[in-house]
């Protein structure tokens, strides 16, 4: 489910086709230049020439119409901005993205495209230089802001004893699991906004409305006047259950169906506008099954798909306990710690677990292990320790609840909080 502070991992453009952008035009390369400095880091025109290019390819991926170049020009750099700013905070507050947690977004990537992750790291090399590299680090930099954001958003939307049980309440006597699709545009106001500055947004966003309500494209409108974090995405928040909808949304998008625009939100970060693609009711929760798996990975730079080493066929045929398993770490002690720090995957639902092996998940007998599995890293052994069915709807009742409240005061504070970021920040335009 994608949240409304969430970034993707990979743009729209990367995942759906596996381009590259071009990562500089040719005039770019000789006529290079400072055009921003964000506290002490700068940004290049090649750069925003080559995110403008990645952005149009993944607007044009979701049927957005590039109208105004020179309004795209401003918001992308503006992304580069909250991008840079963000990385630099992860940073300083000393932030880390593991190569374990790098590696299994690349490897969701290349299933998702059909291909092993060697075909990718291939494919990615050939359509630009170092292009594999180019995505590991735009990988490794969303999971920095992820985890930035939830340090500093998330975690400090505090839930009460009473609000967990209100929302119980609610839910039981609702008993249905509703789920927004939304659009979001937002015209910001400053800390402290002065009355003219306050009735210079809501003319904004008033005009907004009114172009809306005579036929134009929600999407574009957001491209080129939103100051939301989605803007470059349309305004695009994707799926949210209901509770989750920050609750200043709540009352305005009461009774609207869908393709219908609410009318204007008024909050601490600034005017909304709000427009519901679709709902839907996933229905009461059910019973489901969970693995409880552990993984160990046996290093290897030149692995074989067609030659498995007769060694680790062996280990995973005969091994039939957790003491087996744990055996692993003994038998490959020169394999670095930090390589399989994370044996243990917890329980997990099928819908977790890579779709490629899923199948044959579902057949093993506990206290077994699959046959050796290639990753990027070497021979990977994965272990089923145990099974179980689990009624979600009654054992995480209240971790649910907890869950929810935050996630919806995190969407209130998101906006704020990227403001407040930028405001902090010494921004210099050169161009």
């Amino acid at each position: 489910m994608k949240q409304f502070f969430y970034t993707a991992l990979i743009s729209l453009a990367m995942a759906a086709s596996l381009s590259l952008p071009k990562q500089v035009f040719a005039n770019d390369q000789l006529l290079d230049k400072v055009i921003a400095v964000v506290n002490d880091q700068i940004i290049l025109k090649s750069e925003l020439s080559s995110r403008m290019f990645e952005q149009a390819q993944a607007m044009a991926a979701q049927g957005i119409e590039v109208k105004d170049t020179q309004a795209l020009r401003e918001k992308v750099l503006n992304a580069i901005v909250m991008e840079t700013l963000q990385l630099e905070r992860a940073n300083r507050i000393g932030l880390k993205a593991s190569d374990d947690e790098i590696n299994q977004q690349l490897e969701a990537l290349a299933e998702k495209n059909g291909l092993s992750l060697f075909e990718l790291r291939n494919q990615l090399n050939l359509q630009a230089p170092n292009g594999f590299q180019v995505v590991r680090n735009q990988i490794k930099n969303q999971i920095l802001i992820q985890k930035l954001r939830e340090r500093e958003v998330i975690s400090q939307a505090y839930v009460t004893e009473s609000e967990i049980q209100n929302y119980l309440q609610r839910q039981s006597l609702a008993n249905s699991n509703i789920q927004l699709k939304l659009q979001h545009i937002l015209i910001a106001l400053p800390e402290s906004a002065t009355p003219e500055q306050r009735q210079q947004a809501l003319d904004r966003i008033t005009k907004l409305k009114t172009r809306i309500n005579a036929g134009e494209s929600f999407s574009q409108l957001a491209v080129r006047h939103s100051d939301g974090g989605n803007a470059l995405q349309g305004g695009d928040l994707g799926w949210m259950a209901e509770e989750e909808v920050p609750t200043f949304f709540a009352d305005a998008l009461e009774g609207l169906v869908a393709d219908q625009v609410s009318d204007i939100i008024e909050s601490a970060s600034g005017f909304h506008l709000v427009k519901l693609v679709e709902k839907k009711d996933l229905g009461s929760s059910e019973v489901k099954t969970e693995y409880h798996l552990y993984r160990f990975v046996v290093l290897s730079d030149n692995a074989d798909p067609n030659n498995v080493p007769k060694e680790i066929v062996q280990i995973t045929q005969n091994m039939d306990s957790i003491q087996d398993f744990q055996a692993l770490f003994n038998r490959y002690s020169d394999i670095p710690e930090t390589v399989n720090a994370n044996s243990d995957l917890g329980w997990r639902t099928i819908d977790a677990i890579p779709e490629v092996i899923r199948d044959d998940l579902a057949k093993m007998p506990i206290k077994t292990a699959m046959p050796p599995l290639l990753t990027n890293n070497g021979w990977m052994i994965l272990y089923l320790d145990d099974v179980r069915e689990v009624n979600q709807a009654n054992e995480t009742e209240r971790q649910k609840a907890v869950q929810t409240i935050r996630m919806r005061k995190a969407n209130e504070m998101f906006d704020l909080w990227l403001l407040r970021l930028k405001d902090e920040a010494f921004i210099q335009y050169k161009d």
